[in-house]
Formats: structure tokens, sequence, C-alpha cells
């Protein structure tokens, strides 16, 4: 018998060789053939099938776990299932091709590649990957090298080519499907789908099973799963039309909330509507008031916000021992001062959002799944915002960042929020950068004071700092430390270290300031906050009072003034502000002070927050009544001209003006020069030689290659 058996299996052997060598298929090549034909002819089951398989391994991906996905799949069912919907529905609408197998591949190597990008965007920041950092891609340029190499990135650009050539290349030789096509029952059936997807997804959120509203998106992700949330930042851009919105409904709140707090300071105050301004005194070069037992100095101060990029105090961080105080300046402030915890909308990344609330007093929580107004609605209105309101008090209006002027678009958005001016770092004048090459905060000082003396009115100045930006190198760092630390995770010793020196030069930063306004000749409050937490893996347990989306403010002024202590979200932190200087002006500035304890006080926020940014503007009467601004780069006295060229004996060509530096390139007839910076007031010409008659400019290009600014012509 086994000898028989022997012998059949050298007959089957010999018979699969003999095919091989006549030309026809191996057997393995025959089977995968026959199991991608009965692929394609039970299309819709397989895809059913395998998206339960895809999204676990999605799943694995972004939580960077075999295991960790489970809780999610059993704690959420319902989610789990919805996430395969989801897919199901986007890997069956290839039962329109014929090519079914290549749309398979492709769609399963694009999802699971948006996957992979969302773990290892984790590794750099808490927040994960939504649609919106897309549109970020041209600003992310300018600090990839901090994360990737140049050999990364051409790596990872030549495995997605690679991956997609072989998905397209064997995809186009797998067998087609030969049944006939129902392409017509097959569309309906995923327009069916997608309603009722959609039905499912509304009712999901009323019966709070999921949400669209994420105070904290990397819970949200983790809660309901990468491909819904993702999903939700595609399809959910914005804010969604609260159902109770009518112009009946946003009567009442302004009737309520707003003109009946506005009789009253009118007849306080019948000539202005806000406090008046007489009940100071100034003494020297400080300024003083008369006793007052509560607000001092009402609605005459200079205002000056400064938000500091990924500041917190790092005493609440556990197992985190120091051997110095790295931010002794801030914490003798909140000791003297008004100071509270400041809720933020994001960790780790988001600075734009924290700036968005401070500025405009609305809610992130109201827009989409990690949404950036300002790469939004932001590109195509203006909006409310405490520089519209301080302008119409008399204030002229100020930014200022010693970063890139085109991050975010605050070239464009700063515009739409109504500010006067915008000094980036492609108008600031000799700085120091940091080993990450961000500019240190040091420079910030004579920014804000040059930004100061630039006019004859009180200023509004929004200041955005960048120093104690990530990524903080994990690799031991070249020299040592001034505070130096033990961290219970060994392996981030070097980022905390390096993140914790940065943030000491920060609060040297602070302690250089506060003397310089000390001195100065006019009021000022200042207000300074951290805009979220460092990107360097904490979780809630990791922080001692378990939220970490809450920084620090603090609120210091050269007179004297009522110190309280309270905590507030971002979007409060401005009318808080206001509030103490007795200034009231504005819709949603007197809304905050009015409301902020009612208990319909957020449903009542959503609702103006709609109406002045996408409703029918019943607040203003129907029209939108904010124009905006004609933004200047640089404040006055500030900007670059041009005063003359002259020619050396050696033919060396020199331009000669103002405000020059390293980001000024010289321009010929429009077109751009090879251009050396000299100093301020001197930049060398090569490479040509100008005739009479030709136009002179100078231009200042950011280092993605944007044109921020060019000076008046100079006819050579």
């Amino acid at each position: 018998m086994k000898k028989r058996m022997d012998e059949n299996t050298e007959q089957k052997i010999q018979f699969e060789e003999t095919e091989t060598e006549t030309g026809k298929k191996p057997v393995w090549r025959e089977k995968l053939h026959q199991m991608l034909v009965r692929f394609n002819n039970h299309y819709l089951f397989s895809v059913m099938i395998g998206s339960f398989l895809l999204d676990y391994c999605m799943e694995v991906a972004c939580r960077k776990s075999l295991w960790k996905p489970f809780p999610y799949m059993f704690r959420n069912p319902i989610m789990f299932i919805f996430n395969v919907a989801i897919l199901f529905l986007i890997l069956g609408v290839g039962a329109l091709f014929r090519h079914r197998v290549l749309y398979a591949s492709v769609a399963t190597v694009i999802l699971m590649g948006l996957a992979i990008a969302d773990g290892i965007l984790l590794c750099f920041r808490t927040t994960p990957f939504a649609a919106i950092d897309f549109t970020l891609i041209k600003n992310c340029m300018t600090i990839i090298d901090l994360y990737l190499n140049w050999f990364h990135l051409i790596l990872i650009g030549v495995a997605i080519v690679a991956v997609l050539g072989v998905c397209i290349f064997f995809g186009l030789r797998l067998p087609k499907y030969t049944g006939k096509m129902y392409r017509i029952p097959v569309f309906l059936i995923a327009a069916a789908s997608v309603f009722c997807l959609s039905g499912m997804d509304r009712f999901l959120i009323k019966i709070g099973v999921s949400s669209r509203n994420y105070s904290n998106l990397a819970q949200a992700y983790q809660s309901y799963g990468f491909v819904y949330c993702f999903a939700e930042s595609i399809f959910n851009l914005g804010m969604a039309k609260p159902e109770n919105y009518s112009a009946e409904a946003v009567d009442a709140i302004i009737e309520e909330k707003v003109n009946e707090a506005l009789q009253e300071e009118r007849t306080d105050h019948p000539n202005t509507g806000i406090p008046d301004m007489t009940d100071t005194t100034h003494s020297g070069d400080q300024c003083d008031v008369i006793d007052h037992e509560h607000i001092i100095l009402e609605g005459n101060a200079n205002i000056i916000f400064v938000q500091l990029e990924s500041f917190f105090d790092v005493g609440r961080v556990k197992g985190l021992e120091l051997s110095a105080d790295p931010i002794p300046n801030f914490h003798a402030l909140k000791e003297t001062c008004s100071s509270g915890f400041l809720f933020v909308p994001s960790v780790g990344a988001g600075t734009a959002n924290t700036e968005f609330e401070v500025i405009t007093g609305m809610n992130m929580d109201f827009f989409g799944p990690g949404e950036y107004p300002y790469k939004t609605i932001l590109k195509s209105t203006t909006c409310e915002s405490a520089a519209y309101d301080l302008s119409d008090l008399g204030y002229a209006t100020h930014a200022i960042h010693n970063n890139d002027g085109t991050f975010y678009d605050r070239h464009i958005v700063f515009s739409q929020l109504g500010f006067d001016t915008f000094t980036p770092m492609e108008y600031m004048g000799e700085y120091e950068r940091n080993v990450n090459g961000f500019l240190k905060d040091s420079i910030l000082t004579g920014e804000i004071l040059d930004t100061l003396k630039s006019t004859e009115e009180r200023d509004y100045i929004y200041t955005i700092s960048v120093q104690a930006h990530g990524e903080y190198p994990s690799g031991r760092l070249g020299e040592p430390q001034p505070i130096f630390l033990r961290y219970r995770n060994q392996s981030k010793e070097n980022a905390w270290s390096y993140y914790i020196n940065q943030l000491n030069e920060v609060d040297q930063f602070i302690g250089e300031l506060v003397d310089a306004l000390n001195g100065f000749h006019e009021p000022i409050v200042l207000v300074l906050f951290g805009d979220h937490l460092p990107g360097l893996g904490l979780e809630n347990e990791d922080i001692t009072n378990g939220r970490l989306t809450a920084t620090e403010y603090v609120i210091w002024s050269n007179f004297k003034m009522e110190v309280t202590h309270r905590d507030v979200e971002a979007y409060q932190l401005t009318s808080h502000v206001l509030g103490k200087l007795g200034i009231s002006y504005g819709i949603l500035n007197k809304f905050h002070q009015n409301s902020v304890n009612d208990d319909a006080y957020l449903d009542q926020l959503e609702l103006l927050q709609y109406d002045m940014l996408y409703g029918e503007r019943e607040v203003y009467g129907g029209k939108n009544p904010y124009i905006a601004s004609d933004l200047q780069m640089g404040p006055d006295g500030r900007q670059v001209s041009i005063s003359g060229v002259s020619v050396e004996e050696d033919g060396t060509i020199y331009v000669h003006g103002r405000n020059f530096n390293s980001y000024s390139v010289i321009r010929c007839n429009g077109e751009n020069q090879s251009t050396e910076y000299i100093d301020a007031n001197t930049l060398k010409l090569s490479g040509m030689v100008p005739k009479a008659g030709d136009t002179i400019t100078v231009a200042q290009i950011g280092e993605d290659k944007v044109t921020l600014g060019i000076c008046e012509a100079y006819v050579y």
C-alpha cells in the first residue's frame, strides 16, 4: 500500500512538472487564480469579511500594539461595527469595476497608509492624524527636518511609490471579473448605504454612543476608532447648524445677555458706553492709580497677550525630579498676580487653535474634528475678535510671532481678524536660534517695546512665541545643561532635559519682559499663558491634576490691580482680562462676562458662534460688519525702505536702506536677484548690473518662498 502511494505521489509531481514544462501554470498560480476568480465572483461577501480584518490592522497601526485594539472593539462594539461598515462601503464600490482586485488592493494600501501615518504622527505629537493635516503640508515642510532627515523622506517616498506601483502592476495582470455587471443596482445600493450611514451617525450622536464635538481629539480616536474619526474630519468641517437655531433664538440671547448689560453701562457712563478713563494719575515712569476697592485704571491700559509655546508648570509631572526650578519668574508672578489654570483645546500641537479661541472668544469644540479655522472658515470671512473690538475703542492692534509669517496662513488670517500690523520673523532684526533652529523668545522683548513706541494711542499686542517648540531630541545633548533631571521613564530623559532647559530660557525672557514693561511710561496689562502641553507622550495620569489640556496663565500689570484666582477656558481668557479692566465692548466679550455661570451658556455660545460664522448673522442685523484690515508687516517706523544704490570701484553693487535682514531679497524690474545680507542697512547685489531707469525693490521672502511684502520702489 505504501509503495503504491509513493508511486502515485511521484506520478503527481511528474505530472505537475510536465504541465510547467509545457507552458501551463504551476499549481500554486492556478490555485491563486481560482481564489481570485472566486474573490471577484463573491466580491461583496469577500470585502465584508476583509473589512473586519482591515479595521483591526488599521487600529494596530494607530495604537502601535496588537492588543490595544481589543478594548475599543469590545467596549464600544457599535462603533467598531460602524467603522467596519464605512470600510465595507469604501471597498464595496469596487463592484462597479471589472478590475476588482486592483481596486481593493489600492484602496487597502491607501487606507493602511493613512493609519500608519497616524501612528507615526503620534510618535511626535499627541494630536491624531486628521484630514485638515493635508492643508498643513506646505507649512510642515519648513520644520520637517526636525523630525525626519532627507534619507527618511526619500525612503518613505520610494516606499509609497513602490507599493502603489506593485499593486497597479499586478492588479492589471490579475484576473478580471468576467460576469455580468450590475452597475446601476450597485450604485443605488452604495448611495443608499451612504444615506443610511449618515442617518446612523446622527442617531448614534443623539443617543450618546458617539459625538461630533471632540474636546479631546486623541481620546475620541481611542473611543470611536480611526476610520470613523478620520471620516468625520473630512466631512464634518465647520459647524453643524444647531437644531434650535433661528433668528428669534439669537435675538433673545442678544436682548437678554447683551442689550440689558449695555443699557446698564450706558446708565452709568452715558457718553461712551464703557467705564470712564479718568481715575488715573501718573508718577514718573511708573503708573499709579487712585485707591479703588476693585477695578482700577478702567479701559485705559495697553493690553499685551504673550502666548508661550508648549509652556506649563513641569512641577505637575509625576516622577520628574529637577535640580532647580526652571520657571522661577513665572512662579513669582503667580504668587502676586491674578492667575489660574487655562483649559486649551489641544495637547502637543494645535497652537493656532488656542490662539483662535483667545483672540475670538469662540469655542473650538463646536468645529469639526481636528479642524483649524485658520485653514478653513477664516480664509474666506472676517470674524469678530478682540482686535476689532479694541480697535473700535481707539486701540492700535498688533500681532507678533518669532516664526514664519505664513505658518497657519497668519499673513492672511490676521487681516481677517482685524489686526493693523503683523511682525513675523521675516521682519525682525538680529536674532539667535536654538539647536532646533527656532528663534529664541528673547527677541520678543525688543519687538514688543518697539511696537508700543510706534503709536500714540493705546496698543493691543498679541504675541506668539516659538522657542520651546518640539521635536524634542531623544539623543544626548552636545553640551551640559544648566538644569539636570531624573525621570521615571529614562528613555525620555534627554527629551525632557532639552525641553526643560528651553523652558528655563523662556522663563528668563518672561523676567526680562516684565522688567522692561515695569519701567515703561504707559499703563500696561501683560497676560502670559501656555498654548498647550508639549508632545512628550504624557497621559492624564502623569499629571497631578489629571488634565493634559490644562496650562496656566498670569495677569501682570505695572499698576495696582485686583488679584483674583480663577480657572478659565481659553475662549474666556480675553473677556476675563477685559472685565478686570472694565471693558465689556463686543458681542462675545459681553456675552462671556454676563453668561459664564448660566446653565444654557454653552448652548447659547454655540448659537451665537454659528450665526456669526455660518448663519444669517442675525446678531449683526443680517450683515457682517467687519471689513478685513489692510495688514501692514511690521509696526510703524520698521518698514523696509531703500535710500540709494552704490557701485564700488571694484564693481561691487550695494543697495542701502533701512530694516534689512537675512530674508531681504533685491528685485530689479520685478525679478529676484542674488542677494547677500551685509547688515540692517546694506544688501549686496550680485549677478547683474542695474541700468538707468531700472526699478529696484526689496522683498521680504520667507523660507517657503512666499513674498510677505515689498518696499516702495527706487528708480536707479
